[in-house]
Formats: structure tokens, C-alpha cells, sequence
């Protein structure tokens, strides 16, 4: 019997060590120290599986038990490792509601290779010992017998309610404290560990806290009921939280861009990864011409999920937990959103995107709650060329191709009535790797140096293989043209930092893939080219307003640091998520287009000749700080709206007001702050310091200016719980928007 209880003791015990040891390198590798802060929680579940392989009677039954669970952590530790180090936030369970979106779009180049290659020996080198200690050390048939077995379940009940006490005794040490904090500290949010334990509103801090067994204990428990996440609040609640709102044409004052396009055509072109420096007038002369001679939003910033962007510019706000996302509650009324205010002012919604409808869940959210009366996805474009054919996610159809084909549905309208379109654009989405892998079409020689080309044609064979083997088709023609790094780019937005990748010797392979994203972008330009000339031609050029903006940066293959000249660590950077906003319209800006990268674009001469007195006039730049909560707000703002503020998150970027940025991948920010939930990050000058979260709140810390930004972040959390509210009891079944007690909207202009 004791050679028996021996050989499980070890097996146990080889447990226990082994995902300790992963635990200490999953946190060395996350910057986060040693060991989480509440270990106990950590190693009471670690306790608790030691015991359950401790009584499992059979040998391999005990390792295939013991190595499933360490293959678990090691596979959760990679991908804790690759989220963080790109984007500061960690893996969450909620995350396989979009599984299918998820393994469409995973790039390698984010892994952390030296930690896999460690936690595969262990994994490997541990395995083999033990089957070899197991062949050696064999214990005789017939060892279970009753007191044997009484002997191990006792143990066994006593090691376990020894767990269960250090789990409990670990929770209660946070929870005590926690009840000791002053309830009116308006910044208890941030840390106050029985929330964060609860709730997981911030999942990276929460990691760090309570370590990978303590936090995904939870984890798993708040995704499979997400209503923990949401406090109890009654209808009520809700009433008395928008009758204290206050309409934003009080809180702005005056502002001359109030109605300025009242009535107008409104194309929103959301660019997928979009980044400035692909706006420029080598290769994209009609977005230049248009941010250049429009207003350019220099200061804007994006950092989240495409789904979540898109939806932020139309509905205002979004909800905070992936369960509670409008694609999970299908048919809830959403009359603040700006396709139904649109609608009930006699607008045709119409949205367009090369996707299929189910990404995301798209045709059932756009169709049923957004407000939108025509929505063409992948499988409603017949048209497209190929539309039928495709062979995994990375097969795109041209976004050119939509303006070609489908320009009566795109602008399509009622006699008399405008017409709102959104288009989510697609083939400038990463990976970026197509001539890095099956050559620099049309040449296989690469720039070695700034200002420098090498013109080494490839063979027509080769040529050949490139089509047939590169994951995005149809984009040779773009390569053909560019062959150097743009210089022109819009006045005040990042360029490319060329000296930077010289010097880091990046600079041939990021030309590679900037010009497989850049060539993306030039097919956008080619189909806005198109859609200028027929709107032109028709006559509603001047009756229409154009604004795009990027959902994130283009973060594949690490792009959005590297090409403007940051380490790829510096997710702190507020700068890396400058991204493209611009808004033109053609009833008071000309359009000037000369340059002509294709035979298919059109040399524009557009004079603008009738609203030459509005206050939207070209040439502008807005250089304050705007981010994608502010798209509703101002494009209501530019309707003629005042708004219950209680409604949205964002405003009007022609206000003197700023929002702050919380992102649902992970950060909260403005432009010279970053708040990661563990350190505040602030720069000063062309440096960035970091400082522990608690120096922020603390005597002697940053000053009113980092303590007011963290108010705002917690006025934030408190605005988005009642948000969340409305989604999840469907308050506005029940409540008139648009007639009601409450004043949620009014036309002022």
C-alpha cells in the first residue's frame, strides 16, 4: 500500500510543481512579477486537480488527466502571453462567442516563441519521466483494497476541505478589505478586488491579482451566466438616470456646424485597418484630395474589434460584455441608433459589406435592431466576380467591385428622401504577408535604402505563380504601380518613420507588406473614385457628405508600431492608434483629382456651388483629441440633433468637449494618457513614464490632471452599467424615443 500511495504522491506532487513552474513563467514572461498577488486562490485550485489525479486508480488514466491539464494552461498561458504583448488585455472565455472570427484572422507573429519553446520541453521532458518512473516503478494488481481505499478517500476529503479553506480564506482577505474603502471614493472601481474578482471588468489586472486557475475559476463562471456581470437595475433606475440627462445643446453652447448637413446624403465609409500614412496622393489621390480638401480629423483614435467600431459609430456606446452584445439579444428595439433616428426622419439605410452576414452576426443585428432597410453581404453580391468561389477567409472580393456593380443599390433612395449608406470595407485587412511569401510582384528586387528601387522583373512564370498561390486575389494591378514609400501625406498625420526601419534593418521586409496593405487601400480609392464620378453625374454630388474613418490601426505583422517607428511593447503608445477620421462634403468643398494611378480612375474637377456659406468648409483641420465613441454624437450634431448626453459616451467633435477612449480589447486613454487597470502611463515629451496605479490616487501622485482623467474613466463604468441596463431589460420597448416623458432627442436645427 505505501508503494501505491508513493507512486500517487508523486504523480500529484509532479502536478503541483509543474503548474507552479508554468505560472512563474507565464508571469516573468507578462511583466507581472513572480506570482499573482492572491496566490491562494491560484493554489487552492491547483490543490484541488492534484487531488483528483491523486485518486484516479489508474496509471494512464492519471497522466492523460495530469498532461490534459497542463497542455490546458500551457495553450491559455501562449495566449495570454500573445494578447497582452499586443494589445495589454488577456484571454477571456466570453471570446469563443466568436470562435469562427477569432481562427479567421489569428497571426502568428504576435507568439512568443522562446516562452513556447520552454513550456514545450517541460511539457515533453515531464511527460517522458513520468512514463518512465511509471514502467519502473509498477505497482502490483490487488493494492485496492477497502482500507486502502478508506485510507485515500480521507485524505482525499481532507485535502480538499484544506483548499476549499485556503480558497475561501483568500477570497475573504480582499472582500474584508474592500468594505474598509470609503463607499464615496469615486475610485473604488479600479480597485476594489471583490468587483474585480466578481466581475473581470478588467481582465488583465485581474490575472495578474488572482493567477490563471483563480481568474478563469470565474472566468468560465460569469460566461456561461453573464448576468453577474450587469448589477440589478430596475426600469426605474433607468427613468430617473435619463430624466437627469441633460441635452447636448446645453452642455456644447453655441456651435456654427449644428444642422450643417441637414437633410443631405450621408456616405460612412468605416477602412478597415486604416492608417494614415496610406492616404496619400501617390496612390490615393481621391481619399487624399478629400481629407486634404475636406476636414481632417488629425487627432482621432481607434482601438477596438472591428465589430465593435463599426457598431460604436452608429450606436454611441456598446455593450460591455460579449454575452450582452447586440448580436445576442436580436430584437431588441434600438430607436438611438443613427439608421433609426435617420429612418424616422425619411431616409433609406443602406449597408454594404464583402463579408459574409453571419461574421459576426451581422445580418441579424443590422436588419432587426440598427435600423437599416437594405443590407448586401457576400452571399447577396452575385454580381462580384468570384462571388461563389471562395477558399477561406483571406479570399477577398475587391472593394472596388461594390462601387462597380452595385451603384444603384449603394445609393438607392425614395423620389424626394435622402439616403444614409455604410460600407465595411475589407480587403485592406491583414495579414500583409502575400509578397513577403510569393514574391515582390511585378519585381523580385526590393528598396535597400530610403529614396532607393531595384527593378529586377519577375519571368512571366513566376508572375503566374504569384496569382495562383497569393492569399489576396486580384490586386496586381495596385503592384504594378507602387514602387517606393508615399511622401506626400496629409497635413499634420504620421507618416512613416523610413530612417527607423533602415536602421533596424526592416526596412525591405516592411515594404513588403506595406505594399500589400497600401495596394488595399488603392482599391478603396478606385471604388470612391467611381462613386464620386456617378453621384457627379447624376447631379447629388452637392446634396452628399462623405466622412470615413478607421476601425483600428493596421496592427497585423506588428504595422502599426514598426512603420511609424515604436517598439512593438509600447501598446501604451496612444500614438500607435492615430488613425484616419475625415469628413467631406460636396455641397461647400471643391474636389480636385489629377493624379491618375489607373485607367479606370477619373480626373475630378468638382466646384462646389451651393452651400458655399456653410460652416463646413474645406481645408480644416480638427487637432483636438476624438476617438470613435464621438462619430454618433457629431454626425447627430451635423444633422440639426440635441441629444440626451445620458445616451451616448462620446461628442461632437466640433465641441470644445473631449471624450476619453475605453477600449474593449484592453485601455483606457486619451492622447497623452494610457491606463491599463495596473499602471498609468503618462508621456512627457517624446518619452512615456509609467507609474503603479496607485500613485495615481494617492498624496503626492500625478495632480489634478491624471486624477481627473481617472474620474472621467469611472464616470464612464458608472454610465455603462446603466447602458448595459437598457440592453438587458429592452427598455426602449417600452418608452417612446422619440415622443416620450423624457426628452431623449430634438431637432434644433
Amino acid at each position: 500500500m505505501k508503494r501505491l500511495l508513493l507512486k500517487k504522491t508523486v504523480f500529484a506532487a509532479s502536478y503541483i510543481f509543474l503548474a507552479i513552474l508554468l505560472e512563474i513563467i507565464t508571469f516573468l514572461a507578462l511583466g507581472f512579477g513572480v506570482l499573482p498577488q492572491y496566490f491562494g486562490l491560484d493554489l487552492a485550485v491547483i490543490l484541488i486537480f492534484a487531488l483528483i489525479i491523486f485518486v484516479i486508480p489508474n496509471s494512464a488514466a492519471q497522466l492523460s488527466v495530469m498532461f490534459t491539464l497542463i497542455a490546458f494552461q500551457i495553450i491559455l498561458s501562449i495566449a495570454n502571453e500573445a494578447l497582452y504583448s499586443m494589445s495589454g488585455t488577456v484571454f477571456s472565455f466570453s471570446m469563443l462567442n466568436l470562435i469562427s472570427e477569432v481562427t479567421g484572422v489569428v497571426d502568428a507573429s504576435f507568439l512568443n516563441w522562446w516562452m513556447i519553446a520552454v513550456m514545450v520541453v517541460l511539457f515533453g521532458g515531464s511527460l517522458a519521466g513520468l512514463i518512465i518512473f511509471t514502467r519502473k516503478y509498477t505497482v502490483p494488481k490487488g493494492l485496492y483494497t477497502r482500507n486502502c481505499i478508506v485510507l485515500m478517500l480521507v485524505a482525499f476529503v481532507l485535502a480538499e476541505c484544506c483548499a476549499g479553506i485556503l480558497y475561501a480564506f483568500t477570497v475573504e482577505s480582499f472582500s474584508a478589505a474592500a468594505a474598509q474603502r470609503p463607499e464615496e471614493d469615486r475610485l473604488s472601481i479600479f480597485y476594489d478586488e471583490s468587483e474585480l474578482y466578481s466581475k473581470q471588468k478588467f481582465t488583465a489586472k485581474a490575472f495578474s491579482e488572482f493567477g490563471t486557475y483563480g481568474y478563469f475559476v470565474v472566468n468560465i463562471g460569469n460566461s456561461i451566466s453573464p448576468e453577474t456581470y450587469v448589477d440589478e437595475v430596475t426600469e426605474e433606475d433607468i427613468d430617473n438616470y435619463f430624466a437627469s440627462g441633460r441635452m447636448s445643446h446645453s452642455v456644447y453652447g453655441d456651435n456654427i456646424y449644428t444642422g450643417a448637413i441637414n437633410g443631405k446624403n450621408i456616405v460612412l465609409i468605416v477602412i478597415e485597418s486604416g492608417e494614415w500614412y496610406v492616404i496619400n496622393k501617390e496612390y490615393t489621390p481621391t481619399l487624399y484630395a478629400m481629407a486634404e480638401g475636406g476636414i481632417a480629423m488629425t487627432d482621432f483614435h481607434a482601438r477596438d474589434k472591428t465589430n465593435c467600431s463599426e457598431a460604436l459609430s452608429i450606436m454611441g456606446s456598446y455593450p460591455s460584455v460579449t454575452a450582452l452584445e447586440p448580436a445576442n439579444v436580436i430584437g431588441n428595439s434600438m430607436p438611438y441608433t443613427f439608421p433609426n433616428i435617420l429612418d424616422h426622419e425619411g431616409y433609406t439605410n443602406n449597408y454594404f459589406h464583402i463579408n459574409y452576414g453571419s461574421y459576426y452576426r451581422r445580418r441579424e443585428s443590422f436588419e432587426s435592431m440598427y435600423g437599416y432597410d437594405n443590407t448586401y453581404f457576400l452571399e447577396d453580391l452575385t454580381l462580384l466576380p468570384g462571388n461563389t468561389d471562395k477558399k477561406g477567409f483571406y479570399d477577398f472580393d475587391k472593394d472596388s467591385n461594390v462601387f462597380r456593380y452595385y451603384r444603384d443599390e449603394f445609393t438607392q433612395h425614395e423620389d424626394g428622401e435622402p439616403f444614409f449608406t455604410q460600407m465595411m470595407t475589407l480587403i485592406s485587412h491583414g495579414s500583409y504577408n502575400d509578397l513577403i511569401d510569393f514574391g515582390n510582384y511585378p519585381y523580385n528586387g526590393v528598396p535597400e535604402a530610403p529614396g532607393e528601387t531595384s527593378y529586377d522583373e519577375m519571368t512571366a512564370e513566376e508572375k503566374e505563380r504569384f496569382t495562383e498561390n497569393c492569399q489576396v486575389k486580384g490586386l496586381e494591378e495596385y503592384y504594378e504601380i507602387i514602387d517606393r514609400f508615399p511622401e506626400t501625406y496629409v497635413t499634420g498625420t504620421p507618416g512613416i518613420d523610413q530612417q527607423y526601419l533602415y536602421e533596424n534593418e526592416l526596412f525591405e521586409e516592411m515594404f513588403l507588406r506595406y505594399k500589400r496593405y497600401q495596394a488595399g487601400i488603392m482599391d478603396l480609392d478606385l471604388g470612391v473614385n467611381m462613386l464620386v464620378n456617378e453621384l457627379a453625374e447624376t447631379g447629388e454630388l452637392d446634396d452628399t457628405v462623405f466622412m470615413f474613418y478607421a476601425d483600428h490601426s493596421a496592427y497585423y505583422d506588428q504595422m502599426n508600431y514598426i512603420m511609424k517607428g515604436y517598439d512593438a511593447s509600447e501598446f501604451y503608445n496612444t500614438h500607435v492608434y492615430n488613425v484616419p477620421c475625415f469628413i467631406w462634403y460636396g455641397g461647400s468643398m471643391d474636389l480636385n483629382v489629377d493624379a491618375l494611378p489607373l485607367r479606370e480612375y477619373s480626373q475630378i474637377n468638382f466646384t462646389a456651388t451651393k452651400d458655399t456659406d456653410s460652416a463646413l468648409q474645406g481645408g480644416n483641420k480638427i487637432t483636438k483629441y476624438c476617438n470613435t465613441y464621438d462619430i454618433l454624437p457629431t454626425l447627430l450634431d451635423l444633422c440639426g440633433y440635441s441629444f440626451n448626453t445620458n445616451l451616448y459616451h462620446g461628442v461632437s467633435m466640433f465641441s470644445k468637449l473631449e471624450s476619453l477612449f475605453v477600449s474593449h480589447e484592453s485601455g483606457i486613454f486619451q492622447d497623452d494618457i494610457y491606463f491599463s487597470t495596473i499602471d498609468v502611463y503618462v508621456e512627457n515629451g517624446s518619452e512615456w513614464a509609467c507609474y503603479p496605479f496607485d500613485e495615481t490616487y494617492s498624496e503626492g501622485g500625478f495632480g489634478d490632471y491624471v486624477l481627473d482623467f481617472l474620474y472621467r474613466a469611472a464616470d464612464y463604468y458608472d454610465k455603462q452599467e446603466m447602458l448595459d441596463a437598457v440592453i438587458k431589460c429592452d427598455y426602449f420597448a417600452n418608452h417612446n424615443f422619440f415622443e416620450g416623458n423624457i426628452k431623449f432627442i430634438e431637432k434644433v436645427a
